[in-house]
């Protein structure tokens, strides 16, 4: 009998001069946002942080609010996770354009920055792109919105 397992993912939301920060998968070519697994112990904070120095030349973040909740759910993979979208800052900018993500040493990986009003289709989940730029230009007034399976 296989133990299936739910896992936590930590997406991270930063948002500077209308730019939004992603990772682009060059062999894939698509775009995600920075973040990934919460590890056992550590507190969504602590999971936010590790992440980001992790992904972005050690920036240091701060946490403004959970945004979102996403059910990503992928029987094909075997994947069940609940995603938390964390609206954030980080001490960085510019110097991320560009940046390889050392998890991923062929280089296939790298930050950059996509105007917030131009998201382009190829950004998953494509679904929630909508959803941020009305929130965003709203002052992000809610928090914790479920929007379900995407």
């Amino acid at each position: 009998m296989s133990h299936q397992q739910i896992h936590v993912r930590l997406r991270v939301v930063i948002i500077k001069n209308g730019r939004l920060l992603v990772q682009y998968r060059q062999t894939d070519n698509y775009y995600h946002y920075v973040g990934g697994h919460l590890e056992y112990g550590e507190t969504i904070l602590e999971g936010c942080q590790r992440e980001i120095a992790e992904e972005c030349i050690n920036a240091k973040f701060e946490f403004k609010k959970i945004l979102y909740i996403r059910d990503f759910i992928y029987p094909k993979d075997n994947q069940h996770s609940v995603e938390l979208f964390i609206l954030g800052d980080i001490d960085k900018s510019e110097e991320l354009e560009g940046h390889p993500d050392p998890q991923h040493p062929n280089g296939d990986a790298k930050c950059t920055w996509l105007d917030i009003d131009k998201l382009p289709d190829n950004l998953y989940p494509h679904p929630l792109s909508k959803i941020l730029q009305k929130d965003y230009h709203a002052g992000f007034p809610s928090q914790g919105q479920h929007v379900g399976k995407m």
